[in-house]
């Protein structure tokens, strides 16, 4: 094994291949929310070493544990909402008048009923 490939032939073979792709599909969520949101992303490969086996005093075997974190960029959702007298958020300006006031509901001026007295259509 040479010193060019080694971190890619280990990397490759943790947890079956497994470690790999996961990276993979994480570095594409990624990179498509980069695209769609035009700000920054990030992807950590976080390789935790430990010793396994011990012969005679030195460390024979090591253990690899991975995590994989993906950190793809957000855009935040953002709302406008006005400060009453009372320090309350709410959603209208209480200094202008409402464009579209509510429609006063009426009873409709027609209805017509089959024999056993239910509305069947209304007119206004």
């Amino acid at each position: 094994m040479s010193q060019q490939n080694n971190f890619v032939v280990t990397f490759s073979s943790l947890r079956r291949g497994a470690a790999a792709i996961e990276a993979s599909e994480k570095l594409k969520d990624v990179v498509k929310a980069v695209q769609e949101t035009g700000k920054s992303g990030k992807i950590v490969i976080e390789l935790t070493i430990k010793p396994n086996a011990m012969n005679n005093g030195e460390v024979e075997a090591v253990k690899l544990q991975d995590k994989i974190t993906a950190k793809p960029p957000v855009i935040a959702g953002e709302s406008v909402l006005f400060v009453n007298s009372q320090c309350e958020l709410v959603a209208n300006n209480f200094n202008q008048s409402t464009l579209f006031p509510e429609i006063e509901k009426r009873p409709p001026l027609c209805e017509v009923v089959d024999e056993d007295g239910e509305i069947i259509h209304h007119e206004n």
